[in-house]
Formats: C-alpha cells, sequence, structure tokens
C-alpha cells in the first residue's frame, strides 16, 4: 500500500471514531431523558397513592411503581452498554491508526 492509501485509511478510521463519540453523545442524552421520565413520574404516583381510594388500589399503585423503576434501571443500563461498546470500539480504532502509522513509517 502507498503511504497516500494508508493516510485515506486513516482519515477514515478517524470518521469512525467521531461517529462513535456522536452515538455516545446520544447514549448519555437517552439516558438523561429516562431520568427525566423518571422523576416525572415519581410526583405522578404520588398524587396517584394519595387519591387511591382502596388499600388494594394502593398495592397495585405500588407494585406498578416497582415495575416501572426496574424498566427505567434496564433502559438506563441498556444506554450504559451502548456507551461502553463505543469506547472499546473507539479505543479499537486507535489501534488501527497506530498499526497505520508504524506502516508509514516502515515505507519511508
Amino acid at each position: 500500500m502507498s503511504i497516500d492509501s494508508i493516510k485515506r485509511q486513516i482519515e477514515g478510521i478517524k470518521r469512525d471514531i467521531e461517529r462513535e463519540k456522536a452515538k455516545i453523545a446520544g447514549c448519555r442524552e437517552d439516558i438523561s431523558k429516562v431520568r427525566v421520565r423518571k422523576s416525572r413520574e415519581t410526583q405522578n404516583y404520588a398524587n396517584r397513592l394519595r387519591s387511591a381510594s382502596s388499600t388494594a388500589n394502593r398495592h397495585n399503585i405500588r407494585a406498578q411503581k416497582k415495575r416501572d423503576w426496574e424498566s427505567f434501571a434496564r433502559d438506563i443500563e441498556r444506554e450504559k452498554d451502548k456507551i461502553e461498546y463505543s469506547r472499546k470500539r473507539i479505543s479499537d480504532y486507535r489501534e488501527d491508526i497506530k498499526r497505520c502509522r508504524e506502516r508509514i513509517k516502515r515505507l519511508r
């Protein structure tokens, strides 16, 4: 491979890194949206508990809250896993760049 083609390959890898960084930013935004939804639901459940007419209704509301909180936790964990995967890919891309630069040095 020529030096120019290796440089183009490095530029492509840099674009891939930027794409992964954008994915991480999107995941962080999604996590914050889930947290906002959770905080809104907190007030909603408090109001529903206050207005519940029977103990059975209160029990059902609490059970629903527990399921929703588990769902929020799963959503956040899923996004964190995506972030971790993207970070690993970025690390792999950086290793690829190092290898390309070493190839360039050998060609010179």
